[in-house]
């Protein structure tokens, strides 16, 4: 649970924080997006358990839209995006799936 939570805390800060101090991005947006919450969404399963994965993705997919309902009421230059929402759910799918079928359980 503390990987959940220190990625969870990362995630928020990267989110959160005025655009032009970010780092430049390596891959694209939606990438990031979809690592970051495959990142959060794996750790989260094996915490909770492989069987409850899909809790791990309805947790992780409701974070990311409450940063992004942060990104669009702050004023720290960011927008609130549906497609960055999406990207999150993908990621959060992968890492949570990864961690369940890795697992072999039945």
């Amino acid at each position: 649970m503390v990987a959940s939570l220190l990625v969870a805390v990362t995630i928020a800060y990267l989110s959160l924080m005025p655009a032009d101090e970010g780092a430049a991005p390596v891959f694209t947006d939606k990438v990031n997006h979809f690592l970051a919450y495959a990142g959060l969404a794996a750790p989260l399963t094996l915490a909770l358990h492989p069987k409850r994965w899909v809790s791990a993705v309805i947790v992780a997919t409701v974070y990311g839209i409450g940063l992004e309902f942060g990104q669009a009421m702050g004023d720290a230059g960011r927008e609130g995006s549906m497609l960055d929402a999406a990207a999150n759910f993908l990621g959060a799918l992968f890492g949570a799936a990864l961690i369940r079928f890795s697992a072999g359980l039945r």
